[in-house]
């Protein structure tokens, strides 16, 4: 690896295939009910802990089962480039529900690097394994370093899966949910997600980092707008999500107001595709190119 006076530098393709250190967490309900909690979700399913099962898993809990193993100890961090880097998109696919009370293990992979016009996207796939070794959930987490450039060829390992297409006439979307982000709405998910990042909550932090100030986590936005599509879309019932798809494009401030919009929905062979971007509240896209996909119950 070879650095620039100036930016991230040149970025290598030697990690490809190098694998994440392995954290085993147990869904319990304590920490179930708390990302609930974390997203101000009010379906009381999420809450239940005398229902049969336990309380309903919401999906986006595998944003915290990555964050938790996101760590490579063998491998020296690059200073750097980290300023540089930026989440741009993620592609979650669930092959059952998570359950209440159940282990899950979870290992990411970088499976793919590749020269893009803003800089070097790299790919990061993230595998969920209940303990009697069911993969559970496969998360693709995709980012970019921009600014730098890639030494040698692309590199990739591993196949991507397209994403649905459904067309939409953005200008009438089918419903349209407001959603209030309080200004400790950024705490809230820190501690109760269990996912740190201080230019979420220490403005001298994200200002220094050159934020306008602290902005709420994107894996936050995406879990608010997937509770408003499960709740319209899918009668409350997040175990029949199997898939979820969506670029971050914009910041979302403390005390205002994002825009859940469905776009188009299109029900075939028993499978419910629903298209959906949030928008910030001047209109600006926070989550583009949104999809949920679900049994039709």
């Amino acid at each position: 690896m070879t650095h620039a006076n100036d930016g991230p530098g040149s970025l290598g393709t030697e990690d490809v295939g190098r694998l994440t250190i392995a954290r085993t967490q147990v869904l319990d309900s304590r920490f179930v009910m708390a990302y609930a909690a974390a997203i101000s979700e009010d379906n009381a399913a999420y809450y239940d802990d005398l229902a049969e099962g336990g309380p309903m898993v919401h999906p986006a809990i595998c944003f915290s089962l990555q964050w938790a193993s996101r760590f490579r100890p063998d491998l020296r961090a690059n200073p750097r480039a980290a300023p540089y880097g930026v989440h741009a998109s993620t592609d979650l696919r669930i092959y059952r529900p998570f359950r209440a009370g159940e282990a899950i293990t979870t290992q990411g992979q970088i499976v793919q690097k590749r020269q893009i016009r803003p800089g070097v996207f790299a790919l990061d796939r993230y595998r969920m394994t209940a303990s009697d070794g069911t993969l559970v959930a496969e998360l693709d987490y995709n980012g970019i370093t921009r600014g730098a450039t890639l030494e040698g060829p692309d590199r990739s390992i591993a196949e991507v899966e397209p994403p649905p297409t459904l067309q939409g006439d953005v200008s009438r979307p089918l419903w349209r949910q407001e959603i209030h982000v309080p200004r400790y709405a950024a705490q809230q998910y820190t501690e109760c997600a269990r996912i740190y990042n201080p230019i979420h909550t220490e403005p001298s932090v994200a200002k220094a980092a050159g934020l306008p100030d602290i902005i709420l986590h994107g894996s936050a936005t995406k879990a608010m707008a997937l509770s408003a599509v499960v709740n319209r879309c899918f009668s409350g019932d997040a175990s029949r999500v199997t898939r979820l798809v969506g670029e971050l494009r914009g910041m979302v401030l403390m005390g205002t107001t994002i825009i859940v919009e469905c776009l188009a929905e299109e029900l075939a062979d028993g499978v419910r595709t629903v298209a959906f971007r949030t928008l910030t509240e001047d209109g600006r896209e926070a989550i583009a190119g949104g999809y949920v996909v679900g049994r039709a119950g």
